[in-house]
């Protein structure tokens, strides 16, 4: 994958949990940063290789050049669900953003010709595109994603003032 040195970044570090909302506000409040919500819901979904429907809750906080995702299972069944259930909430996975979608689909390709199946896809046009990728390394889970259009957040996390 040697596209993704000059054709993209650490978008995010994603930690999974049950209630995005109140885990968001407390990590607003003990840190004093916003987060930005939204409900995703992808019009192609694959998990596993299957076409299922889901849709799930991501809070995005910026950090430097990075930023801190917080993630949660919102309808359906997906791989949100499955870790939840077998390891709970906590580090789920490590997103690299790419600048076009050209570097994006390479950069998946080369990952699919090494034997390594996407264990959850999802896609909606001229907005997004995204692959999770289980790496054979300590249970690492690397997230592939092209951002074309973000839309509006659909709420705001802010810090409470006391």
């Amino acid at each position: 994958m040697s596209s993704i040195t000059h054709a993209a970044h650490l978008h995010h570090q994603s930690f999974l949990v049950k209630d995005l909302e109140s885990e968001a506000a407390t990590l607003t409040n003990i840190m004093g940063i916003t987060f930005n919500v939204w409900k995703i819901a992808p019009e192609i979904c694959l998990v596993n290789g299957d076409f299922k429907p889901y849709s799930f809750k991501v809070a995005i906080a910026s950090i430097g050049t990075s930023n801190l995702e917080l993630i949660s299972p919102f309808t359906g069944e997906s791989i949100l669900d499955q870790h939840l259930a077998s390891r709970g909430e906590g580090y789920h996975h490590s997103g690299i953003s790419f600048y076009d979608h050209s570097a994006f689909v390479s950069a998946k390709s080369d990952l699919i010709g090494k034997g390594f199946k996407p264990i959850q896809y999802g896609k909606t046009e001229s907005a997004f595109e995204f692959g999770y990728f289980q790496l054979p390394i300590a249970g690492i889970i690397m997230e592939l994603l092209y951002i074309e259009k973000m839309p509006e957040p659909d709420s705001t996390i802010v810090t409470r003032n006391h």
